[in-house]
């Protein structure tokens, strides 16, 4: 038996038709009624065309217009893209499409009372041809059946049937549309009365699965994936954006944006929305607010929205997410065509915007427990590195090394305090600092010292927060210290400070360079910082302190070995009493003074004694020979030297102005100072300050000088070998040593003070001077004056044979006088011979024992025996 609507297919292709084909075609008219009638759903409208309809004639896809009288506007009412081999975005724009009444066919439609053909090749050269039809005739479709859907009320919309070739759409087909159009109008007026009474099921079902991916949502990729998968499943926009909103309602920052690739409308976007006061309108309404681009007067608008060209004119819409009560987050969405969002499309955001809110929260909540986890890892992992420091370098690894793990900070760079407390240098700074100072050539910044009270480092240091500068903002103002200057030739727009600090003791600043700092990171691990960076520089001054006992210990050791008082300068001849006089005026005062005299006249015993007799006697008199320094290191010495100021300083030395501080600096042979070292020793006898070599730091010490010499400084002057604002300086309080020619009733005093001192170092007998050797003594001319008595007086008690000094070697000005044995001798092994022969003879010949002349040369009795054998030295040798 035949099927009826196969039956009905033959009755299509029959011009004439039979009462009994009649009553077919009727029938089948009349059943495809009743299921049209049923329609409540647009899938169901759509499916039964499609599948129907298409067995009575083939055509490629079919499409409704709805009609919206109220604004004069047809947009799609649905349209099966499946089978028009379309991709989706071309689809979507077709189906979010609003356009006038009067566009060319819809014109044409709502005059017509019957279905009409139109061959989109007689009109798609139109200038006003509708981009819907456009993007038809791009994809091959080359003819078109076009039905107006009429009820008593008005036209309702316009069906279309498409074809791929043309006269696809015979009469008997047409017929059938037209008979069925009533129908079909009504089907289309029910469906939409039904979804607007009853709006909830695709609603709920649209909410099901958006809510449902969004639940799994934890990151933003992920909520960037539901947002372009979902959503532009359901109806048309071209990009979205979410950002955070300020209490302000200013745009704050970007959270999450498919603008990556148009960075212009993204920036127009931030700049215009706020400006032209649309955050505070979607803030005071619920619903969201759809803006058409025309209806502002933006500034500049990006290519991809200028209303000039109406293929770019564009549409926005804006929601205010929130959270609670408190509008969060905006929900932008973005079209790059006008009448695109409906009144259905809000009530899609509106449904989904707390769902969003609550995936946005939750992103927030996940991102900031792993941020939480990550900086505990990372400070653990910095508070291991921190307690391994012991230097500066440690200190600079282990913090480049925490950087390297956060995003937001790229260079940093500690300034420390300096130990005036008013001033701050460079501690410490990571390698991109490094090699921009290398660069840019600013190799002064590692040097400077700037003062504390700039309006910047004060502000920090008397704070216990960090501090965000706008480097350009205080460039500008015009009151940036140097070192805003600095970091922002490196491109820097934001520097972090932040202070560093042990209990109440400020140690510097922590700058960093951060467009987004964490504070709360910075400051966790300024706290580290701090600890690390006291121990350092407790550690340098350890150091310091360690080389600063060593040189007291050693000049101390010096004092030990030679306690002099006044009591111990030994004369009290009318010029030595004229000394003693002068030495008791200036003592107690912190006068400079300038000791002059010949060689060996005792020059520093009385600079010993007006120390010890000072005040400053509890503190060190450092003394300095400056005849026995080079020329390459008397500066150095004399005020010490920087770490790395020249090759082989590898760490900070003081000089001995800084050792002498309190105390006295001795200057030895003061008229030896090569005339540019002359120079800065002026400048520290006047301002009693220095800097160290190669260092910028002034140092302020509290020293007493006192200089000695042997030339005649003011002979010196006049042949320019020395400064004479030096020697003014110096000659503040002279006192001229007598020489020991012009002192010579002392001499017996001095001879019997040395000749006791050698008695009791050397073990000798040597007890007394005869008369005939003081007269010697007193004859002589003394050109080396109390040193030259004092190497004779232990001379000749080393080569006496006696208990008392019969006998004195002096020189005869030309050379040594030696006794006759002596004048024999013409090598170093025979002076040592008759030295030894000399001994065994004042020993006795004991060689072993105590008093024996081993014990006297301070030898092994065995070496001694092995030398007179050498020597050739035996019991016959006129030791008795």
């Amino acid at each position: 038996m035949q099927h009826p609507q196969e039956a009905f297919l033959e009755i299509l292709v029959m011009k004439e038709l039979t009462y009994e084909k009649k009553g077919i075609y009727l029938n089948f008219v009349s059943e495809l009624r009743k299921q049209i009638a049923a329609v409540r759903e647009r899938n169901d409208l759509l499916n039964l065309l499609a599948t129907s309809m298409l067995r009575l004639n083939e055509f490629t896809s079919v499409s409704i217009h709805s009609v919206d009288h109220h604004t004069n506007t047809y947009f799609p009412f649905f349209f099966n893209q499946k089978s028009s081999g379309r991709n989706l975005i071309e689809f979507k724009a077709l189906s979010n499409a609003r356009a006038p009444l009067d566009d060319i066919i819809v014109r044409d439609a709502i005059l017509a009372d019957k279905s009409f053909v139109v061959s989109l090749n007689d009109i798609v050269k139109s200038e006003s041809i509708p981009f819907w039809l456009r993007v038809n005739f791009d994809y091959g479709l080359r003819e078109v059946l076009v039905t107006p859907l009429k009820i008593k009320n008005g036209m309702v919309g316009i069906c279309y049937f498409w074809s791929k070739r043309a006269g696809s759409f015979g009469d008997r087909f047409i017929h059938v549309i037209d008979h069925l159009s009533t129908e079909l109008a009504y089907a289309v007026s029910n469906t939409i009365i039904h979804e607007m009474l009853d709006p909830r099921g695709w609603i709920n079902e649209l909410l099901l699965t958006f809510s449902h991916d969004l639940s799994e949502v934890r990151t933003r990729e992920g909520l960037n994936s539901v947002i372009e998968r979902d959503l532009k499943n359901f109806f048309h926009f071209d990009e979205f954006l979410i950002t955070a909103i300020a209490p302000e309602n200013s745009n704050e920052c970007i959270f999450l944006t498919s603008l990556t690739s148009h960075p212009d409308l993204l920036d127009w976007i931030r700049s215009n929305l706020a400006r032209e006061g649309v955050w505070a309108k979607a803030t005071d309404t619920s619903t969201p607010v759809i803006i058409n681009v025309e209806d502002f007067e933006f500034n500049c608008i990006p290519p991809c929205l200028d209303p000039v060209d109406v293929d770019k004119s564009g549409e926005i819409m804006l929601k205010i997410l929130s959270e609670g009560n408190e509008p969060n987050f905006g929900l932008i969405l973005i079209s790059y065509r006008q009448n695109v969002f409906d009144p259905a499309d809000r009530q899609i955001i509106q449904c989904i915007s707390r769902h969003l809110s609550t995936a946005i929260s939750n992103i927030l909540v996940n991102e900031n427990l792993e941020r939480k986890e990550k900086h505990n890892a990372l400070l653990l992992s910095f508070s291991h590195d921190i307690a391994a420091v012991r230097n500066k370098d440690d200190l600079t690894m282990a913090i480049e090394k925490a950087v390297s793990q956060l995003s937001n900070i790229s260079r940093f760079v500690i300034r420390g305090i300096n130990e005036d407390e008013k001033t701050m240098s460079l501690f410490l700074f990571d390698h991109h600092v490094k090699r921009a100072i290398e660069e840019l050539g600013h190799h002064f910044v590692l040097d400077a010292v700037y003062p504390i009270a700039d309006g910047i480092s004060d502000v920090v240091l008397a704070g216990n927060e960090t501090i965000v500068y706008k480097l350009q903002d205080w460039i500008d103002s015009g009151n940036a210290p140097s070192y805003f200057h600095f970091w922002r030739s490196m491109n820097v727009e934001k520097c972090v400070a932040t202070p560093l600090q042990t209990g109440t003791r400020k140690l510097g600043i922590f700058w960093v360079d951060s467009d987004e700092p964490d504070v709360k990171m910075i400051d966790s691990m300024c706290a580290q910082i701090s600890i690390a960076m006291s121990n350092i520089i407790a550690n340098e001054q350890l150091v310091k302190y360690k080389q600063q006992l060593e040189i007291e210990n050693e000049h101390l050791q010096e004092q030990i070995r030679s306690i002099y008082n006044f009591s111990d300068i030994i004369g009290t001849s009318t010029p030595m009493q004229r000394v003693y006089q002068l030495m008791s005026l200036v003592a107690h005062s912190n006068a400079t003074v300038l000791i002059l005299g010949e060689t060996g006249t005792g020059k520093e015993l009385i600079a010993r004694g007006i120390h010890e007799s000072s005040p400053r006697k509890n503190k060190l008199m450092v003394k300095v020979n400056c005849a026995a320094l080079p020329v390459t290191l008397i500066e150095s010495e004399l005020f010490g030297y920087e770490r790395g100021a020249f090759t082989g300083a590898f760490e900070r030395r003081i000089g001995k102005f800084e050792l002498a501080h309190n105390g006295t600096l001795f200057l030895d042979e003061i008229g030896e100072l090569p005339l540019e070292v002359q120079v800065k020793l002026l400048r520290v006898i006047q301002e009693r300050e220095f800097e160290r070599l190669g260092g910028k730091v002034t140092v302020k010490v509290n020293v007493r000088i006192i200089a000695a010499t042997n030339r005649n400084l003011f002979a010196e002057v006049g042949a320019g070998r020395f400064r004479s604002d030096l020697y003014y300086r110096l000659n503040v309080f002279p006192i001229l040593m007598p020489p020991l020619r012009e002192r010579r009733e002392d001499i017996p005093y001095l001879a019997h003070f040395f000749l006791e001192r050698y008695n009791r170092n050397h073990l000798c007998k040597v007890t007394g001077i005869s008369a005939g050797a003081m007269n010697e003594l007193k004859a002589y001319n003394w050109p080396g004056n109390v040193r030259e008595l004092e190497h004779m007086i232990e001379r000749s008690v080393l080569l006496s044979d006696s208990k008392t000094l019969t006998k004195i070697f002096l020189s005869d000005g030309n050379g040594p006088n030696y006794s006759e044995q002596t004048n024999e001798v013409t090598n170093l092994a025979g002076v040592e011979k008759q030295h030894i022969i000399d001994v065994l003879r004042r020993c006795g010949g004991k060689i072993s024992g105590k008093g024996g002349a081993a014990e006297l040369l301070k030898l092994p009795a065995s070496t001694l025996n092995s030398k007179m054998r050498k020597l050739g030295i035996t019991k016959n040798s006129n030791i008795e």
